[in-house]
Formats: C-alpha cells, sequence, structure tokens
C-alpha cells in the first residue's frame, strides 16, 4: 500500500509538492513560449538567470534541466588570478567594505581632535554629559591617578592632592600633636581623630606620596 499525502485543512504546505509532469514549467512561465537559450534546447525558459560571474548583468533564459547545469557550473573566481580570486575572497568576509583597526581612520582622528566643543549643541544635553564626565574623572597626582580612598586621606589632613611630600609630613606631625592624648593632658576625646589621621598617614605613606 503506496502513501499518500492528505492535506489535514485541504490545503497542501510541502514546499515543492510532486509534479506528475517532471518537465512541466511553474505556473508564472506557462504563459510565455519563450525557448531555452541553451544550444540545441527547444524547452520552455522557467529561469533568468545571470550568463556568468563576470558578466552579469546579461542574462540568460534556461529550462529548468540546463538551469541547473548552469548553476553546477558557476565558479565566481573563474577568469581572476590567485591574487585577485584571494582579494575577493577576503572581501567577501566583510561584505566587500572597507575596514580598519578602531580609532585608526581619518573619521575618529577628526573627532577627537575637534572635541565637544564642535557639537550644536541647542539643549545642553551633551554638554552636561561633558561636564558630569569631567566631575567624575578621578584625580591624578604625577601622572598617576588617585583612588578615592587616598583622595579621601588628602581630605582628612586637609591637604590638596597636590601637596608636596614635606607638606604631607609636616601635616600629619602637626596633627599629631593637636589630638594626641599626652599633649592634651590625657584627654581621650579627640581619639578618634586621631586614629583617621594615622590611617590617612599610613595610606599616603603606602602610596608612596609621603
Amino acid at each position: 500500500m503506496s502513501y499518500s499525502y492528505r492535506p489535514r485543512h485541504g490545503f497542501d504546505i510541502r514546499v515543492r509538492p510532486p509534479r506528475d509532469d517532471a518537465e512541466a514549467p511553474p505556473v508564472w512561465a506557462r504563459g510565455h513560449t519563450r525557448p531555452c537559450d541553451a544550444e540545441g534546447c527547444a524547452r520552455i525558459a522557467v529561469v533568468r538567470v545571470s550568463k556568468s560571474p563576470r558578466e552579469q548583468v546579461e542574462k540568460l533564459w534556461l529550462c529548468e534541466a540546463h538551469a541547473r547545469v548552469h548553476n553546477a557550473q558557476w565558479n565566481f573566481f573563474d577568469g581572476l588570478s590567485q591574487e585577485e580570486a584571494e582579494s575577493a575572497r577576503l572581501g567577501a568576509i566583510y561584505g566587500d567594505r572597507p575596514t580598519w583597526a578602531m580609532g585608526k581612520n581619518d573619521r575618529a582622528r577628526a573627532a577627537r581632535a575637534r572635541g565637544p566643543a564642535d557639537l550644536k549643541d541647542a539643549f545642553g544635553i551633551f554638554s552636561e554629559a561633558v561636564r558630569a564626565s569631567q566631575r567624575n574623572r578621578p584625580e591624578t597626582r604625577d601622572g598617576r591617578p588617585v583612588s578615592k580612598l587616598q583622595s579621601k586621606a588628602f581630605q582628612t589632613l586637609d591637604l590638596p592632592v597636590s601637596a608636596p611630600a614635606a607638606d604631607i609630613r609636616k601635616r600629619y606631625a602637626e596633627l599629631l600633636r593637636r589630638f594626641h592624648p599626652d599633649v592634651n593632658g590625657g584627654d581621650r576625646s579627640a581619639e578618634g581623630q586621631l586614629q583617621e589621621v594615622v590611617r590617612a598617614h599610613h595610606i599616603l605613606k603606602k602610596a608612596g606620596f609621603c
């Protein structure tokens, strides 16, 4: 008993249902009688294809059998030298578009040279973003970025980040004398501040700032 396909809802959803006549042209091609362009073929043409990879503008009308042969013999690299074929192969990887390393093209260099001042920002959106980025930019000392912990240590000593090492040592000695219990007649009320000063000095000394 042979299998018989019966569509459930009356519609044949197969990609290509079998035809009784394998050589019959598709429905759209049955309205014309243009013959196949292949030499010696009298069948009706059912497909229009490019003549060759180098002559894609010129078209051929072929029957199904000769279209299959034409596709099987299609060789994009036919007629190209080894160098031309390799160039075409590499170009196809990137869609035949020019490529370059990020930040290396002329447009990127020009954008960096112009900077944010070249923007026409009527509503101040980008200007505020630039100011915010500058505010959030970490401080530096001698070309080295200063961490938040180190910045807080400078604040504890009431010194700017650019303060020289001699000023850091001088301020540390001054605050030690101010908050030490021995200097204040045994009063330990400023001991918490003394510990913060000692910790701040340790952080800056470990970073090599004093």
